[in-house]
């Protein structure tokens, strides 16, 4: 390993090691034996084809992550007792006869580097390694533990299917493919991380998904250089188009029935290995507001609940600025018989009222984080007593007026009605710069906090697709069909036209597919 002098972006200098590379490597069972043989699971034994001396092969393994019955059963007895390997006379005739079903398993491939013997050896596969015609055969027999299909537990189901994405990828494949059989559905696996080498999926329907996104999505990917990709912000944060933005611009789910119908509608979707959540982009803040649920219950009941998040959105961003800006900015806006209840509320109350909304805010911010982060029982335990401490003692106590605790509490209800956690995540954010900006300048102050916020997700452009639509930069198409509303299925016969997908037409009818 070459080591030498380099400096940093400071200008420091720190030692760095450069690993060999193993292309020049010549694939024998000796070097495998040596770039593994540090780790004492890896298993490398020297077989005999046939008791044969001079038929001598590399057996290699990584022990925990192969079925090691499927590997004696359909690999080494074969290997050891297999009438026809017996009359063979060199290395080349056995992987002849390996490859034209000698050795009884679906799953195999020959190899011709080092490096990609290796890397199948560590994604679960046994590697027969012939040292004279520098050559190996790998077969996929991972046999490794792995949880099993589940109710989600991160998205509630009411009516729909109750499986839920793990953490193998040929399992969340294989459910995606149980949805949609079409011979269109494309799954193109690359691989991310210079040390954990992740399989990462890119899924789409070909003849639906535009051709440029899909094109995009892989060279994003392809782009990303980290050393491991063990949490989703590996992925996610390097594909977005801002940066610097609280809000998602891809949408998470670990359902694959809303991945699948994400899929139709001409968006692509985004399996990582090791992590039991798919991403679909683009995302826009119109996805964010509609829940799977709302596509399963009655238009009418899906379009009043819809209604409510838009409600919900506007409520918990400015409740609190609006209460703080009329209560201490413009008392002349509040009704006689409101303000003389407000005032007898406040009595006695030592704290200006901006405090009173920070404070309380900030108890929320902090109940939620503990019930999240203790074990289930006792988070819910500190929640309850959390709560009746924070609003009925603090009543009690005069530190804070009773009104506040109603306000408060309402935005923060509103806040959990979002059906995607990390659009509800900015919006905490959002709330607390509005809040700080109307104990400055009131209502004036409240004003310019939206209008930025506005022009905050005008400027957002997620994979080409303007985060705002349909309701900006659309020419007003799809308003009508999915947004604050939700219309019949049966009257929705086009998909979203800021996809810009190829066949523009959901099912079959008289609207031309070009349109």
């Amino acid at each position: 390993m070459l080591k030498f002098w380099k400096r940093n972006s400071k200008g420091k200098p720190y030692l760095y090691e450069e690993k060999p590379e193993n292309k020049d490597v010549s694939l024998t069972g000796k070097n495998i034996s040596t770039l593994l043989s540090d780790s004492d699971d890896i298993i490398i034994r020297q077989l005999y084809i046939n008791g044969n001396e001079e038929l001598a092969i590399t057996f290699c393994y990584v022990d925990g992550l192969i079925n090691k019955k499927t590997a004696s059963d359909d690999v080494l007895k074969p290997l050891l007792q297999e009438a026809a390997l017996s009359k063979v006379q060199d290395s080349r005739d056995i992987i002849n006869l390996i490859e034209h079903g000698s050795l009884y398993y679906t799953s195999q491939a020959t190899r011709d580097n080092i490096n990609d013997t290796i890397k199948d050896v560590l994604d679960g596969s046994v590697a027969l390694i012939f040292d004279d015609i520098k050559q190996a055969v790998t077969f996929d027999i991972k046999g490794f533990e792995k949880r099993t299909i589940q109710e989600t537990t991160g998205e509630n189901v009411i009516k729909g299917s109750k499986d839920a994405f793990i953490e193998v990828m040929s399992v969340n494949t294989s459910l995606v493919r149980r949805k949609i059989r079409t011979q269109n559905l494309k799954i193109k696996q690359m691989s991310i991380g210079q040390e954990t080498i992740t399989p990462v999926s890119v899924v789409y329907i070909d003849g639906i998904a535009n051709s440029n996104l899909v094109d995009e999505v892989n060279k994003r990917l392809q782009a990303i250089n980290i050393d491991g990709v063990l949490r989703s912000s590996a992925i996610e944060e390097f594909i977005v188009d801002n940066k610097l933005s609280a809000f998602p611009q891809v949408m998470y789910t670990e359902r694959p029935d809303n991945f699948c119908s994400n899929l139709l509608e001409g968006r692509v979707g985004i399996l990582i290995d090791g992590l039991p959540v798919s991403y679909i982009v683009p995302g826009s803040l119109n996805q964010f507001l509609h829940a799977p649920e709302d596509y399963s219950s009655n238009f009418l009941v899906a379009s009043s609940i819809t209604f409510i998040r838009f409600v919900s959105v506007i409520t918990t961003l400015i409740l609190p600025g609006f209460y703080i800006s009329v209560t201490t900015f413009h008392q002349e806006m509040i009704p006689t018989e409101l303000a003389m209840s407000i005032i007898i509320s406040k009595e006695g109350v030592p704290l200006p009222t901006y405090i009173e909304i920070i404070i309380m805010l900030l108890a929320f911010e902090v109940l939620l984080e503990a019930g999240l982060r203790m074990p289930k029982p006792i988070g819910q335990a500190v929640s309850i007593v959390g709560a009746v401490v924070v609003g009925q003692s603090a009543v009690e106590a005069k530190l804070i007026s009773p009104v506040v605790v109603i306000v408060v509490s309402f935005t923060v209800i509103s806040g959990f009605s979002m059906p995607n956690q990390d659009f509800s995540n900015a919006l905490r954010l959002w709330r607390f710069i509005m809040t700080a900006l109307s104990s400055f300048a009131g209502l004036f102050g409240l004003s310019l906090g939206f209008i930025a916020l506005l022009l905050h997700l005008a400027s957002i452009e997620t994979f080409g697709v303007p985060y705002l639509s349909p309701f900006a930069a659309n020419e007003g198409d799809d308003i009508e069909v999915d947004s604050l509303f939700r219309m019949p299925v049966w009257l929705v016969k086009k998909r979203p036209r800021n996809l810009k997908t190829i066949n523009k037409v959901k099912e079959n009818s008289n609207v031309s597919k070009d349109k």
